[in-house]
């Protein structure tokens, strides 16, 4: 037969639920919220496990951001690191905007696009200017905006055309 656990004793548990999933790696709040609700856990033992979680600075919404952007950066460009946090991760939007705007330059995300552009040049193929749309498209699906992805576009060195293709 099961015991019955006490108010503290859920609370504990949850705290402790919270704590493990935490170990694996960093989440954001929304991230922990969700998980222990998953597990039937109740509004206010959640609430009080966030804010345990939160004195420990086990969960620390502008770390997490930090963190994301830093590794993130060099993979995609800023508007769909700021959708992948808000929407996704469920971080405050201002935190967001702010921290991207502070950790990645217009410089660095411009050659961050010429380089994904040359890799994907290079792994298509592309030879013909007519193609470099799609290569735009590419670039857009990463999130990168259209006036740093058109100036990379102006910077990338197409494929040398082969030689058994007729114009």
């Amino acid at each position: 037969m099961k015991k019955e656990l006490t108010p503290e004793e859920r609370m504990q548990k949850c705290f402790d639920q919270a704590v493990k999933y935490l170990a694996i790696s960093p989440r954001s709040e929304k991230e922990v919220k969700e998980k222990l609700y998953e597990k039937g856990y109740h509004r206010n033992e959640v609430d009080e496990a966030i804010d345990r979680c939160k004195g420990y600075r086990y969960i620390d919404d502008e770390a997490y951001t930090r963190s994301f952007v830093d590794y993130y950066s060099h993979r995609m460009g800023r508007k769909m690191m700021a959708y992948k946090l808000t929407n996704d991760k469920g971080v405050d939007q201002t935190l967001v905007s702010n921290m991207i705007a502070d950790l990645v330059s217009d410089d660095a995300e411009t050659e961050k696009c010429v380089d994904m552009a040359s890799k994907y040049v290079k792994k298509k193929r592309v030879w013909d200017k007519k193609d470099l749309q799609k290569v735009g498209a590419y670039l857009f699906t990463k999130g990168f905006e259209w006036n740093i992805i058109n100036g990379a576009l102006s910077q990338v060195e197409l494929m040398p055309k082969p030689e058994d293709v007729e114009e």
